[in-house]
């Protein structure tokens, strides 16, 4: 007997909100998108429409208690909420989560994904962002675009969150690994302060008698201290070369980029995780975006449940081999995206049935079954295997040189806006101040600061032999003066810096990211 907890993305977007009914008309839901949505080629399955027209409000405690009703009959272990947490801790779509909490007696096991992204429009000057509905991009042109901007701030707005936080944490519904609440984050690569909140995070969930906190990161590119483990969610996951092992061949129709269904879920099969992290491989219902993309949207071809069943079964196994607790399936009730197990017009609860049938499966099942594993960083399983560490090595490169191009791009934003860095340094009351990396980053933040207030009393560098004027260049490794705060320029490796400094210091290590991203 063998069993995994299935746990399904959910989307709280299927209720009326103000800041919808500002930014996209009167009355907009997910509902909204799933309508509108036009049929762009031939065989094109749109609109989709819930099953006996169940345009439901998750306001409405009936619809959550049907839903853990559905999951409950259909084998699925719970829901992980999309959870919308900006600057200044401005929350949305936050009703139906706390609704729940409020409704004890709705049976609906619950984590978190913190999706850390900027809402913004399609043409604001933000390299990272989410646009919720491209279709409608050229109604409301004015402004800078952007809807609710990302902020991280510091310890304050840290514990601020985490006390949001905590009652859901506390629930005796909220999924838990050995008392750990289980969080996912969206975007891991771009949060600079990603391992020192987590780390906060943690010495407050103790605090609270909780065993911690266990943190997933969804197809993050780069290992962070801080992180429990990997999620590779799909279908986004798996057409990446990288992670596949495999190239995806695709075709368009009418513009719209198509990718086939089996193909897409023979590279689940042989992707493979990341070395030295556990690894989640997360499954799919569907996918289609054009409801919200329109034109310019994604969509699968060939989709049948006879596939879907088929290979979560053997998902499960491959999650079971590496003693992963949880499957995480994409989604529940995402609608706008095609990617929805609640039944519909034209298979009804087919979705629902492979769930169930793949669930009575493995708790008969004695055999385990034989999956074909891949590391990330080997795109031509036929190589020789010292080609690994190669490839490794230049996917990082990639992702390396990647962040610096969004940093260096954060920065052009702020020299247009006539922004100097030095404006955080004050604010946080950093005056004087040492700089760790005086590679290209580094000289940069030198030449920023001058002629301002902030004093940079010495550099750290692994090269102490390189000369900059009038700066004094000292090992990590001696014993460093004290000074108001560390700004680190080598970002790509900061946690790690950070760990390191933080056994040496007692005063703030900040990153050039975190300073270029919060200012």
């Amino acid at each position: 007997m063998k069993d995994i907890k299935t746990i399904a993305m959910y989307l709280p977007q299927f209720h009326r909100t103000p800041v919808n009914d500002q930014w996209w008309g009167e009355g907009f839901t997910e509902w909204t998108a799933a309508k509108g949505a036009d049929r762009l080629f031939e065989g094109h399955y749109q609109p989709r429409e819930p099953l006996n027209d169940n345009y439901y409000d998750l306001l409405q405690k009936r619809t959550m208690k049907w839903q853990a009703d559905l999951a409950l009959k259909y084998g699925l272990d719970g829901f992980c909420f999309y959870h919308y947490y900006f600057k200044d801790g401005r929350k949305v779509l936050e009703k139906p989560a706390e609704n729940l909490l409020n409704w004890k007696d709705v049976d609906m096991p619950f984590c978190f994904c913190w999706d850390n992204t900027s809402w913004a429009r399609s043409w604001s000057k933000l390299g990272d962002k989410f646009t919720w509905f491209e279709k409608e991009k050229e109604r409301y042109p004015e402004g800078d675009g952007i809807l609710l901007e990302q902020k991280y701030g510091r310890e304050k707005e840290w514990e601020d969150h985490f006390k949001y936080l905590l009652p859901f944490f506390q629930d005796s519904r909220y999924i838990k690994i050995d008392n750990k609440p289980v969080f996912l984050v969206y975007k891991t690569d771009e949060m600079a302060c990603f391992t020192e909140m987590i780390d906060y995070w943690r010495k407050l969930a103790e605090k609270e008698n909780l065993g911690g906190i266990f943190v997933l990161g969804i197809n993050s590119s780069k290992e962070k201290i801080g992180m429990d483990g990997v999620l590779f969610s799909g279908p986004g996951a798996y057409w990446n070369p990288i992670i596949s092992s495999n190239h995806l061949e695709c075709e368009y129709k009418n513009g719209v980029k198509c990718f086939d269904y089996k193909t897409i879920w023979n590279n689940v099969m042989i992707a493979g995780g990341k070395k030295g992290l556990k690894t989640y491989f997360g499954g799919f219902v569907d996918y289609d975006d054009t409801p919200r993309r329109g034109g310019q949207g994604v969509a699968f071809i060939n989709t049948s449940v006879e596939i879907f069943q088929e290979y979560l079964y053997k998902l499960a196994q491959k999650n079971l081999s590496l003693k992963n607790e949880f499957l995480f399936i994409n989604a529940f009730n995402e609608w706008g995206e095609g990617m929805y197990l609640e039944p519909d017009k034209k298979r009804g609860y087919a979705f629902l049935e492979a769930l169930k049938s793949v669930k009575e499966k493995l708790r008969v099942d004695t055999q385990e079954e034989k999956v074909e594993l891949t590391s990330v960083g080997i795109v031509d399983k036929g190589i020789p295997g010292n080609m690994e560490d190669i490839n490794a090595d230049l996917w990082n490169r990639y992702n390396k040189f990647k962040e610096y191009y969004y940093l260096l791009h954060r920065w052009m934003q702020l020299k247009e806006d006539n922004i100097n860095l030095s404006k955080y340094l004050m604010k946080h009351g950093y005056y004087q101040i040492a700089i760790y990396g005086l590679g290209v980053m580094g000289k940069h933040f030198m030449e920023e600061l001058k002629q301002t207030e902030i004093r940079v009393l010495y550099a750290i560098d692994q090269n102490t032999q390189l000369v900059y004027p009038g700066i004094d260049i000292k090992s990590a490794a001696a014993c460093l003066p004290q000074v108001d705060a560390i700004v680190v320029t080598a970002t790509f490796d900061y946690d790690v810096i950070w760990t390191k400094l933080k056994e040496m210091v007692d005063y703030p290590v900040v990153s050039l990211a975190e300073i270029l991203n919060e200012i």
